[in-house]
């Protein structure tokens, strides 16, 4: 059974991952074809995350104490229709408007799987959450992969988009009836609306801190790379390549690494080197160097959001789910606020600024993580 969850979530979450990775690799393409200013695309962000938001609180708290993981695959399928009419908008209107359907799909998938995997992790007594944010970094990659070679062959945008469109509907459709369809979840029960604790407040302003700026490579690194650093159109989405490929490496080899070393050095020191190695490599205003840099921070970064969810498992053990789900809400309350601000930074300063604040950012956290005493050392031995 605990094979089948996993299973289940990951599909879904790499599913929809290689479709928005790809879309990532194409927003230059769309911010020429609409001429769309980069407030105007913060802007459309900041769309996105309240929706996102108020979707995940509404699923978190009414729709999974309801229906349980089970309408995951619907929300898959609900995820093709809204990222179509969102890669299509004709105008700039409806484009930060139609980023509003999107992000509600999107946010049914987030909780539900984390539901499933921590109820997983339970079962198996694993650490499994490294294995699942690696699901995230590998249906991007797979995405961008896709987004660059496309783009690379002048295939037609309808093409591509139509084609990721009809595998997620299908992949959609099997989650629904197969590995969800033959799992028994435990109950999942809701706290109801409330102040979380204060270890979950904390833990969720980290996670909202690394939200807010972790978006500056996803959103804006492929725009960076082509119009400041003069790469062409289709080696934009290198940055996140590199980025990403780094991230499942980290990940793949993440429950190793943190019983090997522990959380302090993993998400603490590790975090630190991967910041100091890319703001150098920023500095340097090197396009290639900066690549290189994009993917020595994924890889030393990876693993801070499966280390901030285990933290708010271990510590909050009457209802780790909901304490999940509340660190990854707070999380979004950071997309609120810094795509907005990213996008008026890059267009009054410009998009090294956001790499240099995205870079000392995670720092901070870093720092401010290991000074709270919460993380384990070698997880043998603490």
């Amino acid at each position: 059974m605990v094979e089948r969850m996993i299973l289940g979530s990951r599909l879904a979450v790499v599913i929809c991952l290689v479709s928005y990775g790809c879309w990532l690799s194409y927003i230059p393409w769309k911010v020429d074809l609409l001429d769309i200013e980069y407030d105007m695309f913060g802007f459309a962000l900041l769309v996105f995350g309240i929706f996102s938001l108020s979707s995940m609180l509404f699923v978190s708290h009414v729709l999974l104490p309801r229906f349980g993981p089970r309408m995951t695959g619907l929300a898959v399928i609900a995820f093709a229709f809204a990222l179509q009419i969102w890669v299509f908008a004709p105008n700039t209107t409806l484009f930060i408007a139609l980023a509003a359907p999107f992000s509600l799909a999107f946010g049914v998938i987030q909780p539900a799987t984390l539901a499933v995997i921590t109820q997983a992790e339970a079962l198996s007594g694993r650490r499994l959450q490294p294995l699942h944010w690696a699901s995230f970094s590998a249906g991007s990659l797979i995405g961008l992969l896709v987004g660059v070679i496309s783009q690379a062959l002048k295939l037609p945008p309808v093409l591509v988009f139509g084609g990721l469109f009809v595998l997620t509907v299908l992949v959609g459709l099997y989650i629904f009836m197969r590995p969800f369809g033959t799992v028994t979840f435990k109950p999942i029960s809701s706290p109801g609306f409330r102040i979380p604790s204060q270890t979950v407040l904390f833990l969720g302003a980290l996670a909202a801190a690394s939200m807010a700026t972790i978006s500056i490579i996803l959103d804006w690194s492929a725009l960076w790379l082509t119009r400041d650093l003069g790469l062409t159109i289709a080696l934009g989405g290198m940055g996140i390549m590199a980025f990403n490929f780094a991230e499942i490496i980290s990940r793949l080899y993440g429950e190793k690494l943190i019983n090997a070393f522990g959380e302090s050095l993993v998400a603490g020191w590790g975090m630190l080197v991967g910041c100091a190695i890319f703001l150098i490599a920023t500095m340097s205003g090197n396009a290639y160097l900066i690549v290189i840099g994009f993917g020595f921070f994924g890889f030393f970064t990876a693993n801070f959001v499966p280390v901030i969810f285990g933290v708010a498992v271990r510590e909050e053990t009457e209802n780790p789910i909901a304490a999940v789900n509340d660190v990854n809400l707070l999380a979004f309350v950071g997309f609120l606020f810094g795509p907005p601000l990213i996008g008026y930074i890059a267009k009054s300063v410009s998009i090294t600024a956001c790499m240099i604040i995205l870079a000392v950012t995670w720092g901070l956290i870093a720092g401010i993580l290991m000074l709270s005493r919460k993380l384990n050392g070698v997880s043998n031995g603490a």
